[in-house]
């Protein structure tokens, strides 16, 4: 088990890692400016158009906080934390000298290098296969996502046809 330390600072490659993930979803999250709104409602009132906006500007920070929540609980479930900051404590070993200042047999040093090597390699893949599950669990989470925008987006798109249409239809009975 990977020794915890709630009450340090996250390392730098967790910091990087939030970072990156933050930065991810605030550009996927923030790709639907107010023009695009007012493309997507022509018929409307620029009032109505603004609501719409503000709605829209609301569901995206509440979207954003619960991606964030969602991101942070997982990396707390899995010590994500914990296992990179054994990373960046491993990498520091690495520079630091392996042999005792004490002579050894070569085969003896040889033996021992080939155990540490074994056994890092095994910690490293397991690291690597827990990183990719957990990957393969944020771009389904992201596929999700695009998958809501992009029904969001037909919504929108279907609202404003029938807007139209209603619009039109109201025109041709006040002709009458």
């Amino acid at each position: 088990m990977i020794p915890t330390r709630s009450d340090a600072p996250p390392g730098w490659r967790h910091s990087n890692l939030k970072k990156s993930f933050k930065l991810g979803v605030r550009s996927l999250l923030t790709s639907f400016s107010k023009e695009d709104v007012y493309k997507a409602f022509p018929t409307f009132s620029n009032h109505e158009k603004e609501k719409i906006q503000g709605m829209f500007i609301q569901i995206i920070k509440s979207l954003h906080e619960n991606i964030e929540e969602e991101f942070e609980a997982i990396c707390q479930d899995t010590q994500v934390g914990a296992t990179l900051d054994a990373v960046e404590q491993l990498v520091e070993e690495q520079t630091l000298d392996l042999l005792p200042a004490q002579s050894l047999d070569p085969q003896e040093i040889k033996e021992t290098l080939s155990k540490l090597k074994r056994d890092e390699i095994n910690y490293l893949s397991s690291l690597l296969e827990k990183a990719e599950r957990q990957n393969e669990i944020l771009k389904a989470k992201i596929e999700s996502l695009k998958q809501a925008r992009d029904d969001a987006e037909a919504a929108t798109d279907a609202l404003s046809k029938l807007r139209s249409w209603n619009s039109k239809y109201e025109s041709l009975l006040g002709g009458n």
